[in-house]
């Protein structure tokens, strides 16, 4: 038997990918393996304005915003009229609308700006010192979009000032309404970005929330065409040709007629037949459309389009609670570093000096159901007994937590202290004894 010697032509390979020859799968005659990803560098601001008038885009930016201020936040360390006075002053800075309007500019643009009023005698290109800070020295807090403000990228602070973080600019322009520009020192603004690089979180989902748009257009058009009239005419080119003002006339009072009398009225010669598009399947592919622009957006389906997904006992809950614990690690990483900035400032302008071991909790989001709460409030009340009669807490610690918590809104600061002072008669006594 004679020997063959079979040579096959070479094959090209994708590097570090699975290769089945046989099936051709991750080689040059796998079609799919010929696709690759390109970085998007078309979209403007402008695109992204465009995209930001549809009412799901509008509400995959401005949703995890509005949620991360929603409940807000309470204040520990301060006295109850300190309080008073520093919720009078966030009401007169609008703090809570200015923070909304920058962290939704930030998704937009991909950066945003928040420039802080503050009367100091001090030129604008001048550092910033808090503790020069007098009272009533910031007067407004304005948000500016990524377009009225660019980078002077001829001076850099040092890493050590700015965290680590390479190449921040020493200073800032400003542009102003007659077309000139304003230079401002970083200590007097503060830029939010959104992302690694600064990218509109538009981006990402610009072309999954086109396809989702397209499909919902295209299903609201095909309504149109649901039913589709035919009439046949005999040398109806002809009769066009010749008389095509009188042909459209005909056909405009037939139509009028049909709708009218609920029948249609043609010639003997004529035929007539009726022809209803089936929506059949449509449905489903508008669902997995919105799924995949829920995902994309990283919202559940739940939230963004306010109806559960299909499912066995699928009431969306468990992607509510997931959601929820997004944003409160939203709220920890991005809008408590820059409260964390505002506040002495406020401080400073408002009494003079920071008080000590001031700090503040967000409010969670999540609420649990009445059944579950009282079932969690009966367990800390046992756990508390316990703690108590073991002499590891006190009565006052017990209060002090239950006023944190927000269980009852009648126990106060001098409630508290009243407890300190009985406890510290008690065991005074003991001592004597």
């Amino acid at each position: 038997m004679e020997e063959r010697n079979q040579t096959q032509a070479p094959v090209s390979v994708n590097d570090g990918a699975y290769v089945n020859f046989v099936t051709n799968l991750n080689t040059d005659r796998d079609k799919a393996a010929h696709g690759h990803f390109a970085k998007e560098t078309s979209l403007t601001d402008y695109d992204f304005e465009a995209v930001y008038q549809d009412w799901l885009a509008k509400k995959i930016v401005n949703r995890p915003v509005l949620d991360m201020l929603r409940s807000g936040w309470y204040y520990t360390g301060l006295e109850d009229n300190q309080i008073l006075k520093l919720s009078d002053e966030i009401k007169r800075l609008h703090l809570v609308e200015r923070l909304a309007k920058l962290l939704i500019w930030s998704r937009i643009y991909g950066r945003a700006y928040l420039v802080l009023g503050i009367a100091d005698s001090q030129a604008l290109d001048q550092p910033f010192e808090l503790d020069k800070l007098r009272n009533g020295g910031l007067q407004f807090l304005t948000v500016l979009k990524k377009s009225h403000v660019q980078p002077f990228n001829q001076e850099y602070i040092s890493l050590e000032e700015s965290a680590g973080e390479p190449e921040q600019p020493k200073f800032f322009n400003i542009q102003n309404k007659n077309g000139g520009q304003t230079k401002i020192h970083h200590s007097r603004i503060i830029c939010i970005k959104h992302g690694d690089e600064g990218e509109s979180l538009l981006l990402a989902i610009y072309y999954t929330l086109r396809n989702f748009i397209s499909t919902n257009t295209g299903a609201a058009s095909l309504v149109h065409e649901a039913k589709v009239d035919v009439v046949r005419i005999p040398d109806l080119m002809s009769k066009i040709i010749e008389r095509t003002k009188d042909m459209m006339e005909r056909f405009g009072a037939a139509a009028l007629l049909k709708s009218i009398n609920g029948m249609l009225v043609i010639d003997k010669e004529e035929e007539y037949s009726s022809k209803t598009y089936n929506f059949g399947g449509l449905p489903e592919l508008m669902r997995e459309f919105g799924q995949q622009t829920a995902g994309a957006a990283d919202i559940p389906y739940t939230v963004l389009f306010g109806q559960t997904t299909s499912g066995l006992n699928n009431s969306g809950e468990f992607d509510l609670r997931n959601y929820y614990d997004r944003i409160a690690t939203d709220q920890n990483w991005i809008l408590r570093p820059l409260l964390e900035r505002i506040f002495p400032a406020i401080f400073k302008s408002l009494f003079g000096a920071i008080p000590t071991g001031f700090n503040f909790v967000f409010y969670p989001l999540w609420q649990l159901d009445i059944k579950t709460r009282s079932e969690v409030e009966k367990n800390n009340t046992e756990r508390d007994i316990k703690y108590l009669e073991k002499g590891i807490i006190t009565e006052a610690m017990i209060a002090k937590q239950l006023q944190q918590d927000g269980t009852y809104d009648f126990i106060d600061d001098d409630h508290i202290n009243a407890l300190n002072d009985l406890a510290g008669l008690v065991d005074d006594n003991s001592n004597q004894s």
